[in-house]
């Protein structure tokens, strides 16, 4: 495992007093969150497809379409995106 130090302010330090046995669970908690919105944010500036938006994300297709419904973003698939996915 690799030691990593960073310099945080001290009220912030005292906020995260309680979490001191979870901070690694905190920080991959806000990576993942992270990887979410970058993800949905390429893939509403039509940067990449849903799917490699999801990949991005490291989630299932069905879990990044909850992520993208919460986040209000619509998928802009066109009628011919939708017949070469049911042909």
């Amino acid at each position: 495992m690799e030691k990593l130090t960073l310099e945080i302010s001290h009220e912030f330090s005292q906020k995260l007093l309680p979490y001191q046995d979870k901070l690694q669970e905190l920080v991959m908690l806000g990576l993942q969150q992270i990887r979410i919105q970058d993800a949905l944010m390429l893939y509403s500036r039509r940067l990449i497809s849903f799917g490699r938006a999801a990949e991005l994300a490291d989630l299932s297709e069905k879990e990044m379409i909850r992520q993208a419904q919460v986040a209000g973003i619509q998928p802009h698939w066109s009628e011919e995106m939708v017949k070469e996915e049911l042909a």
